[in-house]
């Protein structure tokens, strides 16, 4: 995958500059990477702490998928970062709907897909922002997410060089775009692997709604079903999941 790689030592958030690029007229292909954030974004507009060692960048990304795939860029960035990771630093990853990177039980990274607005015609182009724990210290982190994060090198004891890491993601990442595109099964399976949700008894908060259910796995538009005690079944589109707990039902 040729790429264009704009790197800086600090930024606010790599999503916002690469936004401001594409607006600018530059094309995907085009990766923004930074050393570290001072406001990196999350979902939901909530901060995504970013200190050094870490992976973070935003790739922009017009892939050729239908409407009812393109929503689902999000996960494919997951997958083909968790593909990347296992590879190159022989970890398993898991993956929680719709973003998140988990390892040994513990956040490891996130993603944020934003499309670029005024887009006319043609394929619609996507930033894919992406922050990884990799040579990260937890110590790092604030306090309060501390106990729930984990990095590359708290689970392997190594460090890692990152630019080999961010070429290895993107180019996974835009693989598993166009699996998804032309063999959806394929891609529902290997992300289905990875699925650290399903089985476990999880929380749904979407708007002032609150819903107790056990994860039953992704479905083939991208949504995730969740099961309530009576038998309910929800197709999860928005709202956040939170596992209540780490047993498998």
């Amino acid at each position: 995958m040729p790429m264009q790689i704009i790197f800086h030592e600090q930024v606010e958030s790599t999503n916002t500059l690469a936004l401001d690029l594409a607006r600018q007229g530059t094309g995907p292909e085009t990766v923004v990477w930074a050393g570290c954030q001072s406001g990196g974004r999350g979902q939901y507009d909530r901060s995504f702490a970013s200190p050094p060692g870490g992976l973070y960048f935003s790739l922009l990304l017009a892939p050729d998928l239908s409407p009812e795939h393109l929503s689902m860029v999000t996960l494919a960035a997951g997958l083909g970062c968790a593909l990347a990771l296992e590879k190159v630093c022989a970890i398993a990853i898991d993956l929680k709907w719709p973003n998140d990177l988990y390892c040994d039980g513990k956040k490891l990274g996130g993603i944020l897909t934003e499309a670029v607005p005024g887009q006319q015609s043609g394929r619609p182009l996507l930033v894919v922002g992406v922050g990884i724990n990799i040579n990260s210290r937890v110590a790092d982190f604030p306090d309060m997410l501390a106990t729930r994060l984990t990095s590359v090198r708290a689970v392997t004891g190594r460090d890692f060089h990152l630019e080999p890491l961010l070429r290895a993601c993107c180019g996974s990442i835009a693989a598993q775009a166009a699996c998804l595109g032309r063999e959806p099964d394929k891609f529902l399976a290997l992300w289905e692997r990875r699925d650290y949700c399903k089985g476990r008894l999880l929380g749904w908060q979407n708007g002032n709604e609150y819903v107790i259910g056990v994860g039953r796995g992704i479905r083939a538009d991208g949504r995730y079903c969740l099961e309530e005690e009576n038998g309910r079944r929800h197709a999860v589109l928005a709202g956040t999941l939170q596992p209540l707990s780490d047993g498998i039902r």
